[in-house]
Parts: structure tokens; sequence; C-alpha cells
């Protein structure tokens, strides 16, 4: 068994929130949490994740971690660098390969850029988990975009992949989430102040231009009055590379609460939930719950009409703000060619498009809307989408990309203005 100590920054000072408890048995790794009865005592203390009340008492998980411990870890590509760094330290140290644990996923996350307010350490140890060194500035970018291109080019662990790995690992990169190559980079702005960013990369095996569609997709959102981060498209040896300024930071970059929708509904990866579902949840946590409703409903709409069929519950998430919790800005949208993928998230149990658009404005009192604003929403996004040649052009977007993902925007039209 492991221990680990849980700490938060709240109200700009890091606060000791309990201890967790690690086990594997027989191959099989649970966990226990239990809270300070310090931290239950500060004034603006709260439950980390709807399974672990803020209450004295052993929290147990029979699966893995907690959700939210979950949450600051890193997802496929994170863990992808952390177990090629772990097996290559084993090997560098003569120690034997052994089965890598969530909780070596966990200790394994930079502590500098980990995602969220969450925070560990190993009993007697002064430092958080993981140390690094300083995240890279903006210039560094070049040789973070090859270390990248080296790793997914390369299954092998030969000498140079292993120094990518390095490279990444040591900017910080396996505390992000998500499938896609990607790194988080300070970035500095006119005024000179600093923030933290995370760099998407492309993929060898992209079909198309990925980062430039996710950056059009995200300039239409912001059009159709969707919440979306500071973000901007670079060119790095000629590769697209998004920029996305941190959310989980504050203007002075304070560590702000994170919880994703899987977390917020007690799932499980591979699990299924639907839109209704989440909206049930925001209405009990948010403290701006009409204005959440109304924003998540105005979300489904636009990823349905661009086909953004990749909405997993880890792709949608909440902030903490002071006492409650509201809906992060908008992530990971991005347009899908194939009209006829199904949603990884339903609408009232629909996951195609053309039943899911009728659920989607037949469930618009669960969000909080009239029919009269659900319909001004409606046409707002509808503007949006059919501006979609002249900001796709703007990005530079190829003749063929074009002729790709025009049958998403034709359908899109054609049946947001049948309705």
């Amino acid at each position: 068994m492991s221990n680990i100590e849980v700490h938060i920054e709240l109200n700009d000072k890091t606060t000791s929130v309990g201890t967790l408890y690690s086990h594997v048995r027989r191959g099989r790794e649970s966990s226990t949490f239990r809270y300070e009865a310090a931290y239950i005592a500060v004034a603006d203390a709260y439950a980390l994740e709807p399974e672990m009340s803020l209450s004295l008492g052993e929290h147990a998980f029979l699966n893995g971690l907690p959700r939210s411990f979950r949450d600051s870890s890193p997802d496929r590509w994170g863990r992808m660098l952390i177990e090629k760094g772990l097996r290559q330290q084993w090997a560098e140290e003569g120690l034997p390969a052994r089965t890598i644990t969530e909780v070596d996923y966990l200790l394994g996350t930079a502590d500098i850029s980990r995602q969220g307010a969450l925070r560990f350490k190993q009993p007697g140890n002064t430092e958080f988990e993981a140390v690094t060194s300083e995240v890279p500035k903006l210039v560094a970018l070049s040789k973070l975009l090859s270390a990248s291109h080296k790793i997914c080019k390369n299954a092998q662990n030969d000498r140079s992949t292993l120094a990518a790995v390095k490279t990444l690992l040591d900017a910080g990169t396996g505390s992000l989430g998500g499938a896609r190559p990607k790194a988080t980079v300070v970035d500095v702005d006119k005024d000179g102040h600093e923030s933290f960013h995370i760099a998407k990369f492309p993929h060898a095996e992209d079909k198309w231009d990925v980062m430039r569609w996710e950056k059009i997709a995200l300039e239409l959102a912001a059009i159709a009055g969707i919440k979306t981060p500071e973000n901007r498209m670079i060119n790095i040896d000629n590769s697209s590379v998004l920029m996305l300024k941190r959310f989980d930071r504050s203007d002075t970059g304070k560590r702000i609460g994170y919880a994703s929708a899987m977390t917020l509904l007690e799932s499980e990866e591979g699990e299924t939930h639907d839109y209704l579902d989440l909206a049930d949840i925001l209405a009990e946590i948010s403290d701006v719950a009409t204005k959440d409703l109304n924003e998540l409903w105005r979300r489904i709409i636009f990823s349905l009409l661009i086909n953004n069929t990749d909405d997993h519950l880890r792709n949608h998430a909440v902030l903490r703000h002071v006492k409650a919790w509201r809906l992060s800005p908008a992530f990971d949208i991005n347009p899908n060619p194939d009209l006829s993928s199904q949603r990884a998230t339903s609408i009232q149990g629909e996951t195609h498009f053309e039943k899911g658009w009728q659920a989607a404005n037949d469930t618009h009192e669960w969000f909080g809307l009239s029919q009269t604003k659900a319909a001004e929403i409606s046409a707002k996004v509808l503007s949006a989408i059919s501006q979609w040649k002249t900001v796709a052009l703007r990005y530079g977007a190829t003749k063929q990309e074009m002729s790709l993902f025009q049958p998403v925007f034709e359908r899109a039209l054609s049946t947001a203005r049948a309705s």
C-alpha cells in the first residue's frame, strides 16, 4: 500500500486536503481517500467530486483512483509518454520492469503544469510530484514539435525516440489529457505578462490539417456566441500548431479547480451518457445554472451542425468559482467529415444527426429555454455556420479540405433552415 498526501490551491494558498491510500492486490488496483478534519473546517472547502462528500471517514474506490484524481492525471498522449519514460528509467537503473499503476501516472504528471488545482506529495517529501524544469517558452515549439513527430512515427523505443520522450516529459507534457500530441508552453503578451498555453500538434496519421480545422471550429463557435478559450494558430516548420490559453489558471497564474463531466456523472471510461444527464448535474452545482444550461444547449446545436461527434465526457468540464462550479470554455471541438458517424454523447438517447437534431430541439425547455429564446440561439448558430467558407479560407484551408468538409456544412445549413 502507498500513501499520497493530497493538497489543493484554495484562496490563493496551497492547503492540505487529505490522504490517498492506494492498494494493488492480485493485479487489481483500488484506493481509499480520507479528508482531513482541518480541510473540512475551511470556509470555502468543497467536495472534490460527488462520490466523495465533504465528511470524515473513508471513501473507497474499487476501480483505481477517485475520478477527480484521474482528471489530474494524463490521458492517452501523456500516459504513453510517462510509460515510455518509466521503462527507460528502470532500464537505466537496472530495475526489473513492472506493471505501471494509476498512481505511477498520477505521480509522473508534472506538478507545474498539472490540470486543475490538486497537487500531490509522497510522505516525507517537501516538493510536489512530479518535479520538472520550468515550462518552456514559445521559442521551444520547434524542438517540441520535432520530438512529438519522432514519437508518433517511431513505435520502437530507440535512443532518439527515448530522447524525444525525455524532452517532452521535461517540458511537463505528460500532464495533459487527450490523445493528440501536445505540450504546455509559456507565452508572453505584448505587455510582458506570461501565461500557460497548450500547444496542440499535428499527428503523422492525420488525413487533413486537423489543427487548422479545430481553429476554424473555435472561430465559428465564438461567432455563434459560445465561450471559447483564447486561441491562435501559428505555423511552426510548415505545420499548423494550435495555441490555447489554459483556462484552469487565472490571469495571475493561480490554479483553478477543474472537474470533467465524467467525474460529475460518476462515469467510467467507455460508458456513455446523455446531455440531459449533464444538464441535470449543472442545474445542481452551478451558481449561474440558467446561463450554463443555455450555453450547453447552444454548444449541442453547434456540435450537431459541424458534426463534432467526439463529444465524450472528458471533453466537457466545469471550473471552480468561489463556492460553486461553472461551465468551462468549450474545448476539443472538431468537425468530422464522416456524415455517418455517431455521437459519443447522446441527446435524449439519440446519437445520429437527424434524430439528434430533433431531440435537441424537443428538449430546449430542459435547458431553461423558451421556444422563442431557443429559436434566437439557433438563428445565431446558423448565422455563424453560414460563414464557414470565409473563415476556412482565412486560415488557409486547401481546396481539397474545402471539398472534404463541404457536405458537413451543406447538411447543417439545409437542416437548420428547414427547422
